[in-house]
């Protein structure tokens, strides 16, 4: 049995997030876990081509909550920090958010609960994975 064998996606994540990119809709995964772990993980649990931007904790680049990540994300999409939805589940992805100067939305079926996520900056709490949708809508 490996380390991995209990693990899988959180349930209704695979459906938002094919409905996101069939609305063409970029994604990116932003983690403070080894770069090419990160990158060997991502398409094992979702498949390959979901998310457009994929980085991992990389040599000489500060881990969550300093900025850069996001900014290295936002910079390869070629998109503005208002077109950004930062989502997350713990106090240092809402950190991030803040750091980053984008919109936020803390999930409460993570790694962390609502008070964590509120005192750590976040705009928007989501109790289910397509509640995002309705926050994408606004921004």
């Amino acid at each position: 049995m490996l380390k991995a064998d209990f693990t899988a996606p959180y349930a209704g994540i695979p459906e938002l997030l094919g409905e996101l990119k069939r609305q063409g809709i970029l994604l990116a995964v932003a983690s403070n876990k080894y770069h090419e772990a990160t990158i060997a993980l991502i398409p094992a649990y979702f498949g390959e081509g979901l998310f457009d931007f994929v980085f991992g904790q990389r040599e000489g680049v500060p881990i969550k909550p300093d900025p850069t990540i996001v900014y290295d994300i936002i910079k390869a999409a070629d998109v503005r920090k208002e077109e950004v939805l930062y989502v997350g589940d713990s106090g240092v992805d809402m950190q991030t958010a803040v750091n980053s100067g984008v919109t936020s939305a803390g999930v409460t079926w993570g790694f962390r609960d609502r008070k964590e996520l509120l005192a750590n900056g976040a705009c928007h709490i989501v109790e289910s994975p397509l509640d995002i949708l309705a926050i994408l809508n606004e921004i």
